[in-house]
């Protein structure tokens, strides 16, 4: 889930030399020891810029140090975010919860936080609550605040495609989402709430548009951090979810001259990092962003870009918390070199099994 470009490697002196190869381009990375010969590090980039740095032997933390000097150090979290904390997908109702809070006080098992993912959400929107499985929410929320504990909602990367939806038509207004090389219209993929929009960071509208979805959830009910998810970004379709014949029309046209946003610009790589098609549960690698001026009309796609909506995200949602003055509490599942400024990372999804 995670693009962190950055190694470590042991000397026989014992001192350690680190390394980051800042891309945000797809890459795979290669290691090949032969026998006799120092272990070789392979970086295999499609494109983009890169800027490698080198941090000179040391021991390991005097390494990192050097590392997050360049990068940025880490936001400090509130305390509270270091305590016991339950989540679990799939809890159906508000009376559930409140039935796994009760039967930790009554075990005597410590709890500081209650999460919440997906299942609160009418019809699985940002920024919603279920008025008939969840109602009450609010009030709930006062109750744990009550007993000195917090409550952490989940807000997916994509917001419902719904031309009635309050967020979708702000969006749309504003030019505030990614675009579609194939329809020049805002791009349509599909996660939880079914065919989605995703915010373009680079529209400064989009970080407006996201503190008003925020604001509003907070109005019903007081959250104290918010974790962010989906966010790679993440797609069930493979590109877009619609109009994927369209896009041989636009390459033939001869009236637009120079296409800087071609439809089949990335069809034919001559590399294919981790051997599986870019678009594979992605938004569609020709989706562009905002651009003020030619050149940055040529790089600003989801091709060079992908692995950086992220941090923009997480900085976005930080920056709610601290224009309210409160400490921010942030959790992203995406991360990229410098994203630890504004969020602390989960690792994904996994499983207990040991």
């Amino acid at each position: 889930y995670g693009h962190q470009p950055f190694y470590m490697i042991q000397l026989k002196s014992g001192l350690f030399i680190g390394d980051l190869v800042l891309n945000s381009n797809a890459q795979d990375v290669v290691l090949v020891k032969t026998t006799g010969d120092p272990m070789n590090v392979y970086h295999k980039m499609v494109g983009g810029i890169f800027d490698t740095y080198f941090f000179y032997p040391g021991t390991a933390d005097n390494v990192l140090k050097k590392y997050h000097n360049l990068i940025g150090k880490p936001y400090l979290p509130p305390l509270w975010s270091l305590g016991f904390h339950q989540c679990r997908y799939g809890w159906p109702n508000l009376t559930y919860v409140k039935d796994v809070v009760a039967k930790f006080e009554a075990s005597d098992i410590p709890l500081e936080v209650v999460w919440a993912d997906i299942d609160y959400m009418k019809d699985y929107a940002d920024f919603t609550i279920d008025p008939v499985r969840y109602g009450g929410l609010g009030e709930f929320v006062k109750t744990l605040h009550s007993k000195f504990m917090k409550w952490v909602p989940i807000i997916d990367a994509g917001l419902k495609y719904d031309k009635n939806d309050k967020y979708f038509k702000l969006g749309e207004e504003h030019g505030a989402f990614i675009k579609s090389a194939n329809t020049r219209k805002t791009l349509i993929g599909r996660v939880w709430p079914g065919k989605a929009v995703f915010p373009d960071w680079l529209e400064p509208y989009a970080a407006t548009l996201w503190d008003i979805g925020l604001g509003d959830l907070y109005e019903q009910v007081q959250f104290d951090g918010i974790w962010i998810d989906m966010n790679e970004v993440s797609n069930f379709c493979d590109g877009e979810c619609n109009n994927a014949k369209e896009k041989s029309n636009l390459r033939q046209s001869k009236s637009i001259g120079p296409d800087p946003h071609d439809p089949g610009e990335f069809d034919y790589l001559p590399y294919y990092p981790g051997n599986r098609d870019l678009n594979h549960k992605a938004l569609s690698m020709t989706g562009y962003h905002k651009s003020n001026n030619d050149d940055e009309d040529k790089v600003n796609k989801e091709y060079n870009l992908h692995s950086l909506w992220c941090v923009t995200e997480a900085k976005a949602t930080n920056n709610f918390f601290v224009q309210r003055k409160k400490r921010p509490f942030v959790l992203t599942r995406s991360s990229f070199p410098g994203s630890g400024i504004f969020t602390s990372k989960w690792l994904g999804d996994n499983y207990s099994l040991w």
